[in-house]
């Protein structure tokens, strides 16, 4: 006689799964965490980052006044504090240190490409004109969750760039077994 099958409740709603799916669920979830951590073994808690600060202004005209008063010997934070139309414009433009995908392109580009000290033509984004000053470059520590997150997209984009270069056949016939009308449990159902 053969073995019933289990079925798996949470919170008394029912999921048709039987211990054999559950089983080949969390095995798959194994299997893909110890790729994974096979493809980011040699990652470093640690990725580039600036310290930057800038003065952000509503066009390029403005942008230039304030730029041309910046090579005059105008200090750079006071008229940050007295141009900027940016929310760091009262702390001088000091952004802190950041990584390159937290700003917008092309601000990001720019302030990496930059030297220590250098401060920049002016920069069009979404949100005006920037002049940027780089203040500090160097390789930083990540906090454990920056690490990980940064772990999991090195990794989705290794996997992703695998799946691009392999030939993947897909079988869509779980299409034909999924019920288009949800069935309605015996307990909740009306009695006539």
């Amino acid at each position: 006689m053969p073995k019933p099958e289990k079925k798996f409740h949470l919170s008394d709603k029912e999921f048709n799964l039987t211990e054999e799916d559950l089983n080949k669920i969390i095995k798959a979830q194994i299997l893909r965490n110890k790729v994974r951590d096979a493809i980011t073994v040699d990652l470093v808690p640690e990725q580039e980052q600036v310290w930057a600060r800038h003065i952000l202004l509503e066009d390029e005209e403005t942008a230039l006044e304030v730029l041309e008063l910046l090579k005059e010997g105008g200090d750079f934070g006071a008229l940050a504090q007295e141009h900027s139309t940016g929310p760091s414009g009262p702390n001088g433009g000091d952004l802190g240190w950041f990584k390159k995908e937290m700003m917008v392109e092309p601000f990001g580009e720019v302030a990496f490409s930059m030297e220590i000290g250098e401060i920049s033509e002016p920069v069009e984004t979404e949100f005006g004109w920037h002049i940027i000053q780089v203040l500090g470059h160097e390789m930083r520590p990540l906090s454990s969750e920056e690490f990980e997150q940064m772990k999991q997209e090195y990794f989705t984009t290794w996997l992703q760039e695998k799946r691009e270069g392999a030939d993947i056949q897909i079988f869509d016939y779980w299409i034909d077994r999924v019920p288009t009308k949800p069935e309605v449990p015996v307990q909740y159902r009306l009695q006539p």
